[in-house]
C-alpha cells in the first residue's frame, strides 16, 4: 500500500434523525473488521456534535472540499445512505432553517422567478449543483466515490430536466448499491446502471448484540425492557402522518393493546424538521385509554434496545422497520412509500407491504402471523447480501 487510506463518509448526519445516524456508524464498524488501516472522517453539510445521542461529529461542507482536493493518500468519498440522489441544497436548508421552512408553502411560486437551489447552496456554502451527487471528477484529490444505501423509490425524473448533467454525474460514480427494486427501475429508467443490495443499516445486530446495547443505553430504557421484555408494541409516526389522525390511531393502539395483553411503548424515530415525531406522540398519547410509556429523549442506543426486545414494530420509520429486521422482531410499516418499496424487495411474506394510518390493526395481526423461522430467514439473507456489498467496496476503499 502507498500512502494512507482516507475514507470521507458524508451525509445528513447532522441532524437527529435514527437512520442517518445510523450510517456512518455500520460503514465504520464493517469496514474495521476486514483488519486494514483506515482514517475515517465524517461531514455533513453544517458542524455537529451529536455524541450524546450516540451519533458521529461532523465536520462542514467546507471542510469536506478541502480535504477532497488537498488531501493526501488514497481518498474515497462515501455517500453514506438514504435518498441523497435527489437531494436539493434548498431541501437540506429547510431541514436546517427554521427561518426557511417557514417559507416552504411559497416555494413553488417563488421559483418561477428566483432560484431557491441556488440561493441556499450559497448560504451553505455549496460547490456542487447538488449536495451528494459529484464524481471523483469535480476534485483534485479523490480517488474513488461510492454511494451507498441510496434510495430513490419516488424521486420526481423531472430533477433530470433540472439538473441536465444529473445522468452523467450518477454514471461517473465507481460503486452505486441501491436498497430496493423501485430505485434500481427508476435508475434503469435514466440508463444509470446500479447493484442492488439491502439498506447497510440492517447489519447493526451483527455489531450491537443485545447485551452490548443493554450497556448503552440509559437506566429507564434497561428497566422497562427488563421488565416488559417481548412484551410490548413499539410504536413511531412522523408528525405529518398522524394530523387529524390522532383519535384514530389511539382507538386502534388501544384495541391492539387490548387484544394482545401488550404495553404501549413510545419513542420518537426522528426529531429533524419535517419529521418531528415527538409532536405527533405527544397528541395520540393523552387519548389512549391503555397506559403507555413515553421515551422522549431516547439515543440512537435506546431505540434499537426497544425494538430489538419489542414483540412488535409498528412505525412509519424505514430504519424503525430495517432495525425491527436486524434482531427478527415482527414489524408493521405504515403508510410511507419508501418502506413501501423497501419492504416489497426484503420483507417476509405477509408483511412485505405497508398498510394504511386506519389498517393498524390488520397489520398488526398479519405481523403476529410471521413466523420466527422467516423472520430469521429473512434477517440472514439481508445481512450476507449487506455484507457482500461491503466487501465490494473494500477493494475499492482500502489499499
Amino acid at each position: 500500500m502507498t500512502g494512507k487510506n482516507n475514507v470521507l463518509i458524508i451525509g445528513a448526519f447532522d441532524r437527529y434523525n435514527y437512520g442517518d445516524l445510523l450510517f456512518p456508524i455500520i460503514i465504520d464498524a464493517q469496514l474495521k473488521t476486514y483488519g486494514q488501516p483506515f482514517e475515517a472522517a465524517y461531514f455533513g453539510i453544517v458542524e455537529s456534535d451529536l455524541r450524546e445521542l450516540g451519533g458521529k461529529p461532523t465536520q462542514d461542507i467546507s471542510a469536506f472540499y478541502k480535504q477532497c482536493n488537498e488531501g493526501e493518500g488514497h481518498t474515497s468519498v462515501i455517500v453514506a445512505g438514504g435518498e441523497a440522489v435527489a437531494v436539493t441544497w434548498s431541501s437540506l436548508l429547510l431541514a436546517l432553517n427554521k427561518s426557511f421552512k417557514r417559507t416552504h408553502r411559497f416555494h413553488h411560486r417563488i421559483n418561477r422567478f428566483f432560484n431557491l437551489n441556488a440561493f441556499a447552496r450559497r448560504v451553505l456554502n455549496g460547490r456542487t449543483p447538488l449536495p451528494f451527487v459529484f464524481s471523483k471528477e469535480d476534485f483534485k484529490r479523490v480517488d474513488r466515490v461510492i454511494f451507498n444505501s441510496l434510495g430513490g423509490s419516488e424521486f420526481d425524473v423531472s430533477i433530470f430536466r433540472e439538473f441536465p448533467g444529473l445522468r452523467s454525474k450518477l454514471k461517473q460514480v465507481d460503486y452505486f448499491a441501491v436498497r430496493d427494486k423501485a430505485t434500481q427501475r427508476n435508475l434503469a429508467a435514466q440508463d444509470v446502471p446500479t447493484r442492488l443490495y439491502p439498506d447497510s443499516a440492517v447489519l447493526m445486530s451483527r455489531f450491537f448484540p443485545d447485551e452490548v446495547l443493554a450497556a448503552k443505553v440509559s437506566p429507564a430504557t434497561r428497566q422497562y425492557v427488563a421488565e416488559h421484555r417481548g412484551s410490548y408494541v413499539f410504536f413511531q409516526v412522523k408528525n405529518s402522518h398522524a394530523k387529524n389522525k390522532e383519535k384514530s390511531i389511539a382507538q386502534q393502539l388501544d384495541r391492539i393493546a387490548e387484544k394482545a395483553g401488550m404495553h404501549l411503548c413510545f419513542c420518537p424515530i426522528g426529531k429533524a424538521l419535517n419529521h418531528d415525531d415527538h409532536l405527533a406522540l405527544q397528541r395520540i398519547g393523552p387519548l389512549l385509554r391503555h397506559p403507555y410509556t413515553l421515551f422522549d429523549d431516547a439515543t440512537i442506543w435506546d431505540i434499537m434496545y426497544l425494538i430489538a426486545n419489542a414483540g412488535v414494530y409498528i412505525g412509519t420509520s424505514l430504519h424503525g422497520a430495517i432495525t425491527a429486521m436486524s434482531y427478527a422482531v415482527p414489524y408493521v410499516g405504515v403508510a410511507v412509500p419508501k418502506l413501501n418499496s423497501y419492504l416489497q424487495t426484503w420483507g417476509v411474506s405477509g408483511i412485505d407491504r405497508t398498510v394504511s394510518m386506519d389498517e393498524l390493526g390488520e397489520g398488526f395481526d398479519r405481523a403476529m402471523q410471521a413466523t420466527r423461522e422467516a423472520l430469521l430467514e429473512s434477517r440472514g439473507t439481508q445481512l450476507a447480501a449487506a455484507e457482500e456489498s461491503f466487501s465490494n467496496i473494500r477493494q475499492l476503499v482500502l489499499l
